[in-house]
């Protein structure tokens, strides 16, 4: 078989396993084995074009791209924003691209405005102020908690595991009520690990393990950070016979 050919049909039979498995009109499978250049030409522009334009995956991978080519490009703006019009939604974008960029010191200066808390609690996170985080995050989950959102309850008991673990347990428990996502199990069983708390620890972790192999592609790579470190720390804890 010529090897054009043998592309045609190579492609043809990836769309059409992509048909079955996103739920597409059984037609487009019949279209791809009749005619399959054409019907893979018309599959590609009509159907999966516009999924992988408007998927995460795509929009994460152009934000990658575009860091690359210019780094600094999102600081540089917001800067210019903010200089020209110190309004506080420009502050908090410039907040936003200190924090992205890694100018945790910086960020945190801009996130002083009590409307920022949950920037500043970040800055102060991963500037490694974890008292400050855990002080910033303790006072905007009592004031506002619906503002808070349920990932500062993760933040918060990641900021007290740098400070004091019986309160960081008694956080993560709440984290795992309030916002059960795979980052907070992640982070609770890596930490319960620390502890040499390997009969707690095993089952998150391997539960995050679970869910990644029968999660979708998009939700493992939103997840990648967290399911790798669960793994490193599995092996860890499988390593001491726990």
């Amino acid at each position: 078989m010529p090897i054009l050919g043998f592309l045609d049909i190579a492609i043809a039979i990836f769309f059409a396993v992509h048909a079955v498995r996103t739920g597409r009109q059984m037609y487009w499978v019949f279209i791809l084995i009749i005619a399959p250049f054409l019907g893979s030409l018309i599959y590609f522009f009509a159907e999966y074009l516009p999924e992988v334009r408007h998927s995460s995956v795509a929009r994460k991978s152009a934000r990658v791209v575009k860091s690359i080519v210019d780094p600094n490009r999102e600081l540089r703006e917001a800067r210019l924003a903010f200089e020209r019009t110190p309004t506080v939604d420009n502050r908090s974008r410039l907040a936003e691209a200190l924090l992205a960029r890694g100018d945790y010191a910086e960020a945190v200066d801009q996130f002083q405005d009590v409307k920022f808390r949950r920037g500043l609690a970040r800055a102060q996170l991963y500037a490694g102020r974890h008292a400050d985080a855990a002080a910033t995050l303790e006072t905007l989950l009592a004031d506002s908690p619906r503002d808070a959102g349920g990932d500062a309850a993760l933040w918060l008991a990641q900021a007290l595991a740098q400070v004091d673990e019986s309160r960081a347990l008694a956080a993560f428990d709440h984290a795992m009520r309030v916002h059960d996502t795979t980052e907070t199990q992640a982070a609770y069983g890596i930490f319960l690990a620390s502890l040499g708390r390997d009969a707690q620890a095993r089952p998150l972790l391997e539960g995050v393990l679970h869910n990644a192999r029968v999660g979708t592609p998009s939700s493992r790579e939103l997840n990648r950070e967290a399911i790798d470190q669960a793994r490193a720390a599995l092996k860890v804890v499988e390593s001491r016979g726990g």
